[in-house]
This record gives structure tokens, sequence and C-alpha cells, in this order.
């Protein structure tokens, strides 16, 4: 890891543990760091006007020193310039102006389009992308010590890497004379990607600015980690990234994925012959379930039955209608009830969301700042603001 993701890892242990002293929990900093990757998850944290939580708990410890300011602040060249203005303010630190930088983009997204831009001249002057190392791009980024920043610069590349399998092109990293130790791995998976293939295609492609261009545009829908999307991806959909690997190669796939497939069809087979003899069956099932009470359908009649992001987004906040007339919406907790914290059961706990989007807040990513009058939401690269439910109860 880089030296500022050390010191991350290490404040977030710190926090946990004055957390755990008082009996609170630090889920919503797992969440995030789960969505985001260590370093986006600092840089979001920190870019508000009015001091986190964490730097709170960590100053009241005498331990400023492991905030995400202040780490942000010993260790800008990881960072981007807002987040850097908005550590500096909340540190105490003089900034050259008075307003934080116009740009939303965070450090990840600042060099991929870096590294792109790169690309882009290297088309200019060869004709073509190749002829290079990890420690050009290295020497390119003014990282010099690869044993330190290496784990950043696979990062990037491997966000660029999915993007181009978003766009179905071969992956940009493997123009590389050698890929990074980490990328392309098998797992647990009974395939393993073609890297020799895979690199035969990229490195004889005649890449093309719009081909660039489309790979770009996809890198900004994605969160700060690669591993988020890949592993996600791998997860829901692994049979669409196995095909694209193989089909890159254009040739036919290895016996060994054939004898796979053909065992998966035998195992259908089975299942299905033994499905069609069978009865269904009733169960009894004794479970533990938490009470809720009524306050979820209160916030959805007083919010109109909208789901709040497709109203955000400018879309139809109605998706459907119920058989009475009424449109359908769900109740999404966004601290969950399942932690048993005192609140979240509150109607300021909860947003109204369609079901396709209360789904892609629990199995998709996205990640929500809970501020006194609204949520801020990332959603597919975009930045929502949602207002907070509020009734008084004087």
């Amino acid at each position: 890891m880089s030296p500022a993701e050390d010191k991350i890892v290490e404040a977030v242990a710190r926090y946990v543990g004055l957390q755990k002293r008082v009996g609170e929990t630090a889920n919503r900093t797992f969440q995030m760091i789960a969505n985001r990757g260590l370093i986006e998850a600092a840089e979001v944290s920190v870019m508000r006007n009015k001091p986190t939580q964490g730097f709170e708990v960590l100053e009241e410890a005498d331990l400023e020193e492991l905030s995400f300011e202040k780490i942000i602040f010993d260790h800008p060249d990881e960072f981007s310039p807002r987040a850097i203005w908005y550590a500096r303010q909340t540190l105490g630190e003089p900034n050259e102006s008075d307003m934080p930088p116009a740009s939303q983009s965070l450090i990840t997204q600042i060099r991929t389009d870096k590294l792109i831009g790169w690309w882009r001249e290297m088309i200019a002057a060869r004709g073509q992308i190749g002829g290079y190392s990890n420690t050009d791009v290295g020497e390119f980024f003014g990282f010099h010590d690869l044993s330190s920043y290496g784990r950043v610069l696979g990062n990037i590349t491997s966000r660029i890497d999915f993007a181009c399998y978003k766009c179905g092109l071969p992956p940009l990293g493997l123009c590389a004379e050698t890929p990074f130790a980490r990328a392309w791995r098998q797992e647990d998976r009974r395939w393993a990607f073609p890297q020799d293939q895979m690199a035969a295609a990229s490195k004889s492609r005649n890449w093309t600015a719009a081909d660039l261009d489309a790979i770009q545009i996809a890198t900004r829908e994605l969160p700060g980690t690669a591993s988020i999307p890949w592993r996600n991806e791998l997860r829901e959909a692994e049979a669409l990234v196995r095909d694209w690997a193989f089909s890159l190669k254009g040739s036919a796939r290895k016996p060994q994925i054939q004898q796979e497939l053909a065992a998966d069809l035998d195992e259908m087979r089975q299942a299905e012959k033994d499905a069609l003899g069978q009865t269904p069956k009733a169960k009894k099932r004794i479970s533990q379930s938490i009470e809720r009470g009524n306050i979820g359908a209160l916030v959805k009649k007083r919010n109109g039955f909208k789901c709040q992001v497709c109203e955000a987004l400018g879309n139809d906040p109605y998706p459907f209608k119920k058989k009475n007339g009424v449109p359908y919406v769900e109740a999404h907790h966004v601290i969950p009830v399942s932690e048993l914290q005192i609140g979240t059961l509150s109607a300021t706990n909860i947003m109204t969301l369609c079901a396709n989007h209360h789904r892609q807040f629990h199995y998709g990513v996205a990640s929500v700042t809970i501020e006194s009058d609204h949520f801020d939401v990332s959603l597919d690269g975009q930045q929502l603001r949602l207002e907070r439910c509020s009734i008084a109860t004087d």
C-alpha cells in the first residue's frame, strides 16, 4: 500500500477502538471504504464545510495526526486539490483561495485522465500504444519507487481495463511490456484469463482517439478502487467477463472451458429431470424479525410515494402503480435497522426508493453521507442531494 493508505488503515483501526469504548460503531466508515476504497473514502469524508465526526473523535483523544484531514495534509501527492483544500481548512492551515477548487474529480480519476492523456500523446507520436514498462508509467506520475506506489498505479490501470471491458475493447493495461504482478489472477475461478492472447490483442490494435474517449467516459462511472466493479461483475456476470476475455484472442476457447460448459449443461439437465418429478413442499420456519412500526408508510406518504433518486435524476419518480392506483415505492433505512441502533427506525433515517434503486443501494455500488437536513448520495458516478424527512415531535 501507499504511505497514505497505510496511515488510513491505522487511523480507522484507532477510530474503531475509540468508538467501541463508548458503545458506538464505525459501520458507515467501513461501508464507504468498501464502496470507494481507502483514498477515495478519505477524500469524500473531508470535503465538507464542518469537521468530520472522525476528526472530532480523534482530536478529542489527542490523535489528530491520524485524522483523514492530517493524512491528506501530510501526503498531498496522493489526493486531489479539492480534498487538500478542505483538509487544510479543517486543520486551520491557510489556503491560496477562499473557495475550494471547482473540479469535483477525485485523485484516482485525475490520475486516470492523466494516463489516458499520456496514451493519446503516444498515439499522436507513434501511431500506436506500446513499448513502455510500468516503471515508465511510474516515472510519468513522479512515482520513482514502485514498491510504495505500484499498488496505486495497478489500481489506475485496472480501472481503465474494466472500462475497456465495458466498452468491448482489449485491456489497455496489457499494452505495457509486462502486467502488474497482481493483475488477471485466477483466484477461485475454474478458468484463467488468457493473458498472452489478451496482450496480443491490445498491442496489435490500432487504437484511436474515439477508443480513448469511450474508455475515459466509462471510467468516470466507476468507484476509485478497481477491485469493486471487477468483484461485482465477476460475481453477477462471470460468463460475460469470460466471453470478453476469450473473444479477444480470436480463436476457440480452451478445451477446459468447453468441458466446464458441458458439465454445467449436464448438471442443468439432471436438475430439470429431478424438478419435473417433484411436488413443491411447504416447510415450517421459525425466524426472528425486527419490528419496524408504521413510520416507513408515513414517510412514503409524506414524500408523495416518489422515488427520491429517480426524481433527483430527472426521471419519472413513479415507476408503476399498484392495483389500488397508489404508486409503488419502498422505504430504505440508510443506517440498517439490523444494527439495532437507537434512531434507525426514525423518519430521518429513511429515504423512499423504487424497487430497482432500493436493490442497487443494497447490492450495487452506492454510498450515502448523512447531513443535518439531507443525504449526500453517490450513485453511478453522480452526486445527488436527497431531502431528509423531518417530522416534528413536539
